[in-house]
């Protein structure tokens, strides 16, 4: 008996699925080909033409409206300030053309540049069409001289001198500060590094840091009565502070505020018995030594304690 032959489905499908491929060539179709690519190219540089001109005609555009437009004239450069750099400084610094358009500098390169000076904080800048710039600065306020022979930094000097605010950042004397500074207290060191005192940073002198604090807790706690003319360190635990009447107290490196309390006290004391304090050694907190101006009121040895 015969068996009825089975045709391989699997591989009648797979016949079936086969499709002839054929790439036909020839010098016609090579040069419809290249033709079309031409086309393509053609297009592509049109489009880029096309976009240059744009540019070009916008930044010619934004050159005649903006940059060079009258209507968009610099009129107007408001300042304002907790300091003393006015209207023409400020302008110098951040290269802000007076006789330019509020559009003829960068607004973040001006404010980069006025915040690389040390005496500036913080700067921002702003344009109020049609012809006004506003600037607003925060200036370091100084409350000291640093004076240093050895490094070559005097106090009280307009030109070269050094000052420091009450965070001790350091910063030269520019400009109008000399007519605020003049009578700052000056901070005498004899031995310093030069890193110690880099200019825009903080200072890392220890006994400068004291006499600093001691100069803040002064302007804090007195107001009128007397100011500091010099803080001389003299050594590691000691700190001599001269008045402006002339009056040399020895504080040492801490405890300022009892100390400070004390040199109050023997003001008062002086004052109220119509005397006039000389010297007052503030390191004791008992039997603190001193010497008044008028020899009459003053005791053989020319002592007195300002406790009695």
């Amino acid at each position: 008996m015969f068996k009825r032959k089975k045709t391989n489905t699997r591989y009648t499908r797979a016949r079936q699925d086969r499709m002839l491929h054929l790439q036909v060539s020839s010098p016609r179709i090579v040069m419809f080909q290249s033709l079309r690519a031409m086309r393509g190219v053609f297009k592509l540089a049109l489009v880029l033409a096309l976009l240059g001109v744009g540019g070009v005609y916008s930044y010619n555009y934004v050159q005649d409206h903006f940059l060079s437009s009258p209507e968009f004239s610099l009129r107007h450069l408001e300042l304002k300030t907790n300091g003393y750099l006015n209207e023409s400084e400020v302008a110098k610094i951040a290269q802000i053309d007076p006789s330019g358009t509020v559009f003829s500098f960068d607004i973040d390169e001006a404010e980069a540049r006025l915040i690389a000076r040390p005496e500036i904080v913080t700067a921002a800048i702003e344009r109020r069409l049609p012809d006004t710039v506003r600037v607003t600065i925060e200036e370091r306020v100084p409350v000291a001289w640093v004076a240093c022979p050895k490094l070559a930094m005097s106090g009280r000097n307009p030109h070269s001198g050094i000052l420091m605010d009450a965070e001790g950042i350091v910063f030269q004397c520019q400009g109008k500060l000399w007519d605020v500074a003049r009578n700052l207290p000056v901070i005498e060191i004899h031995e310093a590094a030069k890193d110690e005192f880099e200019l825009g940073g903080k200072m890392s002198h220890k006994e400068a840091e004291r006499a600093l604090s001691l100069v803040n807790l002064i302007n804090e706690k007195v107001r009128g009565e007397w100011f500091v003319k010099r803080v001389a360190v003299v050594n590691f635990y000691s700190l001599q502070v001269t008045s402006n009447d002339e009056v040399e107290a020895t504080f040492g490196m801490y405890e300022h505020e009892r100390q400070l309390g004390d040199l109050i006290a023997a003001r008062r004391h002086a004052a109220e018995t119509d005397r006039e304090l000389s010297w007052i050694n503030l390191l004791p907190k008992h039997n603190i030594p001193g010497q008044f101006k008028e020899p009459a009121s003053l005791s053989d040895d020319g002592l007195t304690s300002v406790n009695d």
